[in-house]
């Protein structure tokens, strides 16, 4: 599964840092430390789950191709690899840009949270 993706921070004297949920950070700069445990760990996960099943949806959908397509082409007929690289290209071309666009609407929506320094 992976370990969560890292929350960015961006401290008020402008310094960044990408921080695992959970953990907190000391500003270099400043001395500035923040805490990302301010994040509902609710809210935090929901979002973890929402692009998690974005990622197993596209996964998915090429694990059927490949299930469908690779017996068909060793015991059926090798002529149905060109009906696979046909079917492969258009689900690049027309699904894909459709699938990211539904990915990045859901980053773009999904909760943003203000942190404070403690």
């Amino acid at each position: 599964m992976g370990a969560p993706p890292p929350i960015s921070i961006r401290c008020e004297c402008g310094e960044a840092r990408a921080v695992p949920y959970g953990a907190t950070w000391t500003c270099e700069k400043c001395g500035r430390r923040w805490d990302t445990h301010q994040i509902p760990a609710t809210e935090y996960l929901a979002r973890v789950r929402r692009m998690r099943r974005f990622r197993v949806e596209l996964f998915g959908l090429l694990a059927l191709g490949i299930g469908v397509f690779v017996p068909l082409i060793l015991f059926v007929s090798s002529g149905l690899i060109l009906v696979a690289g046909m079917i492969s290209f258009f689900f690049f071309i027309w699904y894909m840009p459709f699938w990211r666009r539904r990915v990045r609407r859901a980053a773009a929506d999904a909760p943003t949270w203000e942190l404070h320094p403690e």
